[in-house]
């Protein structure tokens, strides 16, 4: 792989993380704002969920496991090239 290769294959590798970071940001603004009540409160029953929390916990399941993910493989690019010679 060339250096320029690389070098761009880098900063693909950057902007896909950094636009998952903006997601899950996005994703946690809709968590926060569904109010998903996780506190499961006194009684032996707890409090119901409704379609619109799990939507909005599984987005930002969803958006971690990808920053997560997009990082992982930034990362790796960044350590375990070697420029050729």
């Amino acid at each position: 792989m060339s250096t320029n290769s690389h070098d761009r294959d880098l900063r693909q590798a950057r902007l896909a993380y950094v636009a998952a970071v903006r997601r899950l940001d996005a994703a946690m603004d809709h968590f926060g704002a569904a109010d998903v009540p996780l506190d499961p409160g006194p009684g032996s029953d707890p409090k119901p969920w409704t379609a619109h929390h799990l939507a909005a916990m599984r987005e930002v399941t969803e958006a971690f496991v990808d920053v997560f993910n997009r990082r992982r493989t930034w990362d790796g690019m960044r350590r375990d090239w070697r420029p050729q010679h």
